[in-house]
């Protein structure tokens, strides 16, 4: 199941949209953080948009698609190890690799979800308030105008010595998404189920990834019950986590 699923995603990796991921490469190298967020987003929406086409037949590709925009953005090694917190040093190269690529999935799964629900909405990338302390460490506040209403979406950015931009972090309508990632991760490490074996946790974290990928996604209209309910959907996933089968 695993292995047809990893050359499945390897494939359509292949045969995503390389023009598109071009297009965020060459954002990530902005002058600013701003510019970086606000052409790397549109590219996403774009392709969101595109992809409710095909995303019930063929949400592999769906999700391999967005990965391929998203990998130039987002530091996904680093956004890993902070949800794995105190618990990355004890664990080896091994681990460490495997959660990092599990997690990655649950990212661009969340992010895509998150980014759906709003449709075709105008974005609008806001202006610093203050000049940041640290000029290589931003947050970039953007808003989503759909349905009448709008929604904020922060990303926290970093510059590293290669001079580009990488998401750190992701918070959606006050939703910290690295924090409520790391509390999943804590409460399976204490859970007795698990009893503090991080293999099974990995391994249960996976499996409740690839449950969720083999589930069709829809397209959502954003209502406010239905925005309540989106903020829930992490809850959902930590308890379907605690209750994984082997």
């Amino acid at each position: 199941m695993l292995k047809g699923t990893f050359i499945a995603l390897l494939i359509a990796s292949i045969l995503a949209p390389a023009w598109a991921s071009n297009v965020v490469e060459q954002a990530i190298r902005s002058d600013t953080a701003e510019q970086a967020v606000e052409i790397a987003t549109e590219e996403i929406l774009q392709l969101i948009h595109a992809g409710q086409a095909y995303v019930k037949d063929d949400p592999e590709r769906f999700y391999t698609e967005i990965e391929g925009l998203l990998r130039p953005l987002i530091d996904f090694r680093r956004f890993a190890r902070n949800v794995m917190g105190p618990y990355y040093r004890s664990a080896n190269t091994e681990q460490r690799a495997r959660f990092a690529e599990s997690f990655k999935w649950s990212l661009v799964r969340t992010y895509a979800l998150a980014l759906s629900e709003f449709g075709n909405g105008e974005v609008d990338v806001l202006p610093q308030r203050r000049p940041p302390s640290d000029p290589n460490k931003v947050n970039v506040s953007m808003e989503i105008k759909h349905g009448g209403k709008i929604y904020v979406v922060v990303y926290r950015m970093r510059r590293g010595k290669e001079q580009t931009w990488r998401m750190q972090n992701l918070v959606v309508e006050g939703i910290n998404i690295g924090l409520n990632y790391k509390s999943q991760f804590t409460a399976a490490m204490k859970d007795p189920q698990w009893g503090g074996d991080m293999d099974a946790v990995i391994d249960a974290w996976t499996r409740v990834i690839n449950s969720e990928d083999s589930e069709e996604p829809e397209q959502t209209q954003v209502s406010d019950e239905e925005s309540a309910t989106a903020k829930d959907d992490d809850a959902s996933s930590s308890a379907r986590l605690t209750t994984a089968a082997d």
